[in-house]
């Protein structure tokens, strides 16, 4: 099997790949390939005939069905991976252009397409709320918080040590050295020793200056991004309730995690 002549026959054809696409469901009959894929069963069964010479599909003997391999079930995957991707890169296509991608390491970049379902909160003349309002009120009904923020908006401390205290939210936060250095000049020494002897509460220290600010919870995603001048685009926010949103934030969270050192 040779990968680039198989890339080009599945992408070139649009009836092979929504063959697979069918099959990877489970195996089918021509009878409902061609009610799923709309083709003419002489060419439903040439392309199959062709998947098969590449080892992707089979047939059944005994009841004639098709259904894909074990290479066309991981070909499948690969398909739908990249797929998703371009469909989320063309979904958010002035949000990925317009702002500074460093912040997101790439083994996320390629996984883009978990963002699919996610929705862009911008602030137009007729929408007028800023983003992180909209986040805080979401905010507020999470059981579990996990961010990364190399900003400080005046309101957060505030709502956030609301939350630590008053609903027992298990809270990890990860930000620069001049933020922890700003939040403790505004604390006052009391609330310090207070955050300090909370279970459910982490504050952590990196050293870089992320290009990102992003908050994942069991509720939602929330991602901010720079622009490639390095300020702070606070007037557009990415959010999404999907639970690939939520693992892929996650996962970011776990990248700067490993690269921080707790304070509090």
């Amino acid at each position: 099997m040779n990968p680039e002549n198989m890339l080009k026959m599945l992408m070139s054809s649009g009836i092979k790949y929504r063959i697979v696409v069918a099959l990877s469901d489970g195996p089918r009959s021509l009878g409902e390939l061609h009610g799923m894929v709309g083709s003419t069963k002489s060419t439903i069964s040439h392309a199959l005939s062709d998947l098969m010479d590449e080892n992707l599909v089979f047939q059944d003997p005994e009841n004639k069905k098709y259904g894909l391999t074990n290479i066309g079930y991981l070909v499948y995957l690969q398909i739908r991976n990249v797929t998703e991707a371009l469909e989320t890169i063309r979904k958010f296509e002035d949000f990925w252009l317009n702002h500074d991608l460093s912040g997101i390491p790439s083994e996320l970049l390629l996984q883009i397409g978990d963002l699919k379902d996610c929705e862009l909160h911008v602030t137009t003349p007729d929408y007028l709320r800023l983003p992180h309002e909209v986040y805080m009120e979401l905010i507020k009904t999470s059981k579990w918080i996990r961010g990364v923020s190399p900003i400080l908006f005046s309101d957060y401390p505030g709502e956030f040590l609301d939350l630590a205290f008053g609903k027992d939210v298990d809270i990890e936060i990860i930000t620069t050295k001049k933020v922890y250095k700003r939040l403790i000049e505004l604390a006052r020494p009391e609330e310090v020793e207070r955050v300090r002897d909370l279970p459910n509460v982490r504050l952590y220290v990196i050293e870089e200056d992320p290009k990102v600010a992003f908050t994942v919870t069991d509720n939602f995603l929330s991602l901010g991004l720079f622009f490639p001048n390095g300020t702070y685009d606070m007037m557009t926010d990415m959010m999404g309730r999907s639970e690939r949103a939520k693992k892929w934030g996650l996962e970011l969270f776990e990248y700067y995690k490993r690269n921080s050192e707790r304070v509090l």
